[in-house]
C-alpha cells in the first residue's frame, strides 16, 4: 500500500505544481482538481502509522490554539 499512496502524493505534488507555474487558468483549474484528488486517495492509501505521523501536528495545534 506504500507504493500507491507515494505514486498518488507524487502526482498531487506534480499537479501542484502545475496549477502554480501555468498562466493558463483552465490548466490552473484542472490540475487543482487533479491535486486534490490525488491528495485524498494518497490519504486513503496511506498506511495507519503514516496517517497518525500526520495527524498528530493537527491536533496539536488545534489544542493549542483553543488553549490560548
Amino acid at each position: 500500500m506504500l507504493v500507491p499512496s507515494l505514486f498518488s502524493f507524487a502526482i498531487s505534488v506534480f499537479a501542484a505544481l502545475l496549477s502554480v507555474n501555468t498562466n493558463e487558468e483552465i490548466v490552473q483549474v484542472s490540475a487543482k482538481g487533479v491535486a486534490a484528488i490525488s491528495l485524498v486517495v494518497s490519504l486513503v492509501l496511506a498506511p495507519w502509522l503514516m496517517l497518525l505521523i500526520l495527524s498528530v501536528p493537527v491536533v496539536g495545534a488545534k489544542l493549542v490554539k483553543s488553549a490560548g
